[in-house]
């Protein structure tokens, strides 16, 4: 079975949140009071604190997704604005890996040494998430922009100082955020709708077309037993893993 070593879900500063059970449940959107809670200006999202229990805080893009790094970037002249966008960290045995996304104007991948003074771009994408399981590094990665919505998970592996990116699977949609289930599977809530990726990296689709669609931008996903939670604009979707037709919409 596939050990889960580090995820990147929270920085390492201890933040006060705010606990789910104080919200008020509703009835899920329809696709018009999505359409209209699209001009929200609040946007929620869900995280677990340090006893491992679900709560929310307000989304914030421009939080470091994963553990602070302990040096400043300073970038070679050539790279001065390849460090823009959503930032996400992860400290491997040798490092550091850093990811960005910068929307449709894409994002890179990074490895820095421990103390930031050397760095190699890896790759190019709109990293999303990073996982370090059983030793093994994978990313989610994707864009959804206008009409076009496209993602991947992809492994990286160093060999003979070369960085080896391998495709593991094409998603059918941007992965907005991604968890893993007490499985070890990839639990991943697109710009479309909810899907699960089995340690095959076979795909299987659980919501197709969810009401957030084109409007509300899930930002994060949790599970917590068999309840998830998604956080995005306008509220929190709580739902079941294997009751998926039970859906509650949590607001303030």
């Amino acid at each position: 079975m596939i050990k889960l070593l580090s995820m990147l879900t929270i920085g390492t500063i201890i933040l006060v949140g705010n606990p789910i059970k104080e919200l008020k449940a509703n009835e899920p959107p329809t696709q018009q009071q999505a359409q209209k809670l699209n001009q929200s200006k609040e946007s929620f999202d869900v995280y677990l604190n340090s006893e491992n229990k679900i709560e929310y805080r307000k989304y914030d893009f421009r939080r470091i997704k994963g553990t602070e790094l302990p040096f400043k970037i300073i970038p070679n002249k050539e790279d001065k604005y390849s460090f823009e966008g959503i930032q996400t960290n992860l400290k491997i045995k040798d490092g550091w890996l850093v990811g960005y996304d910068y929307g449709e104007f894409r994002g890179n991948l990074f490895w820095f040494n421990e103390d930031g003074t050397k760095y190699e771009k890896i790759t190019i994408g709109n990293i999303k998430n990073i996982f370090e399981i059983n030793g093994k590094i994978f990313i989610t990665e994707g864009l959804a922009h206008l009409s076009m919505s496209s993602g991947q998970i992809f492994q990286i592996e160093k060999k003979n100082d070369n960085w080896i990116v391998e495709k593991k699977v094409e998603l059918p949609a941007a992965p907005y955020a991604t968890t893993l289930t007490k499985d070890k599977e990839f639990l991943i809530v697109t710009s479309h709708g909810l899907i699960k990726v089995n340690q095959d990296f076979e795909i299987e689709t659980l919501i197709k077309e969810g009401f957030w669609k084109v409007y509300l931008y899930p930002n994060s996903i949790q599970i917590t037993g068999e309840d998830i939670y998604i956080g995005m604009r306008g509220g929190i979707l709580k739902t079941e893993l294997n009751n998926l037709t039970n859906q509650i919409w949590l607001t303030k």
